[in-house]
């Protein structure tokens, strides 16, 4: 007699960013049946493999979730859904609370009701914790900056309280920068290989604000891989990020050397672009994780290999 494995089954919450499509397609090549939830169909169709599910759902109304959940009867649900922008949080500070920590919490009392023990997978980030001396870890003091940081206080403590109290397979990751060819371009680095790019074509120059801040830049496929490694262990708060810091100036630096360029003919720095708070340097103690999950993290796009395939992408592409 055949044994036929059944397949997983993922829903992914707010799966139109750069992280839900990265992971979708990821699951898909690990033989899951991928779900995805997006505000607008239309749109993330263009980004999206196929073989993805796409599903309405109002993060807002509990029977909503309720029904979808019955439906499709996922193994593993990742939220990502939420307004997830630091600077837009000032003015959007409502939507920011609602979206990153009410929808989160709906889903966990649905969750809750029908003693449904799928793994849940809330989406925090390192913006929780603010400005810090020393490399953060998962229980370092949370003093975020913006609404953005203080919502995923906020949700990190309502997914933690749901596993410890209601003994929920809920996780927090606890996601550092993540880059990819879908970021937007109002983001540092897809803003530092536009400015490189500029200034080979039409021989322009970009203004930036602090040079100086340092960030552990990570490739959203590689993010991918290891968030599904973490899942395989007991719930449990874990830090996702490579380890791998450098500065903004560096990584300008990189883009213009890729593209035989001086960026000191094309690059200025502008205190009108300084942020009014802003962290200058965020590090990571991932290894405490990875160690205490016994996972070996190898990865091969950072620094100046993440900056030469975004580059490289937009030129083949002609996007600019």
């Amino acid at each position: 007699m055949i044994n036929i494995k059944k397949k997983r089954v993922a829903l992914i919450v707010g799966g139109s960013g750069q992280f839900g499509i990265s992971l979708g397609n990821y699951l898909l090549k690990k033989n899951f049946e991928v779900n995805i939830t997006s505000r607008n169909k239309k749109k993330i169709k263009l980004k999206l493999n196929k073989n993805i599910l796409i599903h309405n759902l109002n993060i807002y109304k509990l029977k909503s979730i309720e029904k979808t959940i019955k439906k499709i009867n996922p193994n593993y649900i990742f939220y990502f859904a939420g307004q997830s922008s630091p600077a837009k949080s000032f003015y959007k500070k409502k939507e920011t609370y609602l979206s990153n920590v009410v929808g989160c919490k709906n889903f966990l009392l649905i969750l809750k009701k029908n003693r449904n023990f799928c793994k849940f997978i809330n989406a925090t980030s390192c913006e929780m914790y603010g400005d810090i001396k020393g490399k953060i870890k998962v229980n370092s003091l949370k003093k975020p900056f913006s609404p953005y940081g203080y919502s995923k206080v906020k949700s990190f403590n309502i997914t933690k309280k749901y596993r410890e109290k209601y003994k929920l397979k809920s996780y927090n990751a606890i996601i550092f920068n993540s880059e990819s060819f879908l970021r937007p371009k109002n983001y540092l680095i897809p803003k530092i290989c536009f400015a490189a790019l500029n200034a080979k074509k039409n021989n322009i120059k970009t203004k930036f604000g602090n040079l100086s801040i340092s960030r552990e830049w990570n490739w959203c496929d590689e993010q991918s891989k290891y968030l599904l490694e973490f899942t395989k262990k007991k719930p449990q708060d874990f830090i996702l990020s490579n380890g791998k810091s450098f500065t903004a100036l560096q990584m300008i630096k990189f883009a213009f050397e890729y593209l035989n360029l001086d960026y000191k003919k094309f690059i200025l720095s502008d205190r009108i672009f300084y942020r009014k708070k802003d962290v200058k340097k965020k590090t990571s103690d991932y290894k405490i994780c990875l160690q205490r999950n016994n996972i070996k993290r190898n990865d091969k796009v950072y620094g100046k290999f993440l900056i030469r395939r975004i580059i490289k992408y937009y030129i083949n592409n002609k996007i600019l």
